[in-house]
């Protein structure tokens, strides 16, 4: 009977460039200690145990704790590698389990390379040696990991993005990994969220309208589209879900890396970095959503100066005043009972930035209510021009085509919703398991949600007849008399106040006059 039941330790780390060798691939190492092995009586080799891809500076390792737990249980009684380095590169790490786990256990170690015995040549344990190459491999294993975090942090600031997954709503360009290119499908989630963000909606009530429609969260997404596979599944919406698209200036063309790092070459646990060392490239990519808009949600959502009051009502002008110079959100003062007495710039307030921009409601209120009464009097005055002009002919055609589309997928619809019904009524007489059912579900509820995506442009789109339906909506409102949220949601975009309290008023259909005369010269 064999007196030493051997377990191979092999390991090969993926940063480490010592470990490309060719020298130290997993095969060479397992052949080098073969035939070391070859050569002694009284040995068999028990398991062999492989760490491919990991590094050595813990001992969070599959293939490591695998045979601590074989030392323990008994299993093997001797371990071999081909140098100290392979057990790992953590001077503390490796010196415990040299001076502890060996002599606790009554484990023989073997390191070839570094003629190290522990039955054969008990002195070659305690040699000052050992000690000073556990130092050597440490201080390598820390100077790699520096040089590594050097290179990655270079190619960041070159704008070469990094991450393995690219983020919710792009693509990494195929002919360049380093670049991002938009999802089409996932852009139409991230829209829908800005979109409904934008009418006011709170983020509970954009979080139900999500869940309502089975609108897929971003790991959802990830692994039914591409089938990749992320930490964990969120399978319903949530505001730390909703706040990562929402919060996300990649979304505007910005990358931003550098928010998370490792405590150190030995700790691996994953800590968040201050903002101001995020590394940033400003216009790196094709954004999916205008900045100014991006501006305006974070506003309307997050900024304390202008979320909904306590009877639920969100205030007049909330997310629409901005100041002219610094683009920053204008700054309501209330008197002592409640009421909003004017604004002024809230870089000013908060940094003594910028100008104070003062302006009162009342002249926010007086001044807006002329400018929009001059917008909707211009367009008043196209109507009559238009409706002789443009061509009833191809407005009717525009019109069948979109309306034979809807009908396709309305049939379309009807088709996958009645695959769901029977989907469950399969798994409701165990014709197929929960995993099926999950399975079947995910996919049809996918194709379905590009269905209901597609019909919402096409009843957002702004075709002839739809230009024409929302000039004639516009002239409905007549003359106002006053302002309040609802006219600012249906007309307006942005509104600039100047320092010379001048206003700019940023319409949402800025573009329907140039469609009007379009139609005029066609």
């Amino acid at each position: 009977m064999s007196k030493w039941r051997i377990g191979i330790y092999l390991r090969l780390s993926a940063d480490d460039p010592d470990d490309k060798l060719e020298s130290n691939s997993i095969t060479n190492q397992r052949n080098l200690i073969n035939y070391h092995l070859s050569e002694m009586s009284d040995v068999k080799v028990a398991k062999c145990y492989s760490d491919d891809g990991y590094t050595g500076t813990d001992f969070n390792r599959p293939g490591f704790q695998e045979m601590m737990d074989d030392i323990r249980n008994g299993k093997i009684n001797c371990v071999v590698v081909k140098d100290l380095s392979r057990l790992g590169r953590n001077y503390i790490n490796v010196g415990h389990f040299i001076d502890d786990t060996i002599p606790r256990y009554k484990i023989r170690l073997i390191a070839i390379n570094d003629n190290v015995d522990s039955f054969r040549n008990p002195d070659s344990m305690n040699s000052v040696e050992v000690y000073f190459k556990n130092l050597i491999n440490e201080s390598f294993a820390k100077d790699i990991s520096q040089k590594v975090r050097t290179s990655l942090k270079i190619s960041k600031k070159n704008g070469n993005y990094i991450g393995v997954v690219a983020p919710f709503g792009y693509l990494k360009n195929p002919d360049n990994n380093h670049q991002l290119i938009i999802d089409k499908e996932a852009e139409k989630i991230v829209k829908k969220i800005f979109k409904l963000a934008l009418k006011g909606n709170s983020r509970q009530d954009i979080i139900k309208e999500l869940n309502d429609n089975h609108i897929p969260t971003p790991s959802k997404y990830m692994r039914s589209v591409y089938n990749k596979k992320t930490s964990t599944i969120t399978s319903k919406w949530n505001l730390k879900s909703l706040d990562s698209i929402l919060k996300n200036k990649t979304y505007i063309g910005n990358l931003i890396q550098g928010k998370r790092t490792r405590i150190s070459h030995k700790k691996h646990n994953i800590v968040s970095v201050p903002e101001d060392e995020w590394i940033v490239v400003l216009d790196h990519h094709e954004s999916i959503i205008k900045e100014e808009v991006f501006n305006q949600v974070q506003d309307i959502l997050y900024n304390r100066n202008s979320r909904i009051s306590n009877n639920g009502k969100m205030y007049k002008y909330t997310g629409y005043l901005k100041c002219a110079d610094c683009k920053s959100s204008m700054h309501k003062f209330t008197n002592k009972s409640g009421e909003v007495v004017l604004f002024y710039c809230g870089a000013y307030h908060k940094k003594k930035e910028c100008t104070k921009h003062y302006i009162t409601e009342k002249e926010i209120d007086n001044t807006l209510l002329e400018v929009i009464n001059k917008f909707i009097q211009m367009i008043s005055n196209l109507d009559e021009k238009i409706n002789q002009v443009v061509s009833m002919s191809y407005i009717e055609y525009e019109k069948e085509n979109k309306e034979f589309r809807l009908i396709e997928l309305e049939k379309e619809e009807l088709k996958i919703r009645k695959i769901l019904d029977e989907i469950k009524e399969d798994y409701k007489n165990d014709v197929i398991s929960k995993n099926d059912l999950d399975m079947f579900k995910d996919k049809y509820m996918f194709e379905l949600n590009k269905i209901l995506m597609e019909k919402e442009d096409l009843n957002n789109n702004n075709s002839s007849k739809e230009t024409i339906d929302r000039i004639n909506q516009i002239k409905k409102l007549g003359k106002l008399d006053y302002i309040d949220r609802k006219v600012l949601s249906e007309l307006v975009d942005v509104i600039y106040v100047h320092e010379n309290k001048n206003i700019e008023v940023v319409f949402k259909y800025k573009d329907i006059y140039k469609d009007a005369l379009r139609f005029l010269n066609s």
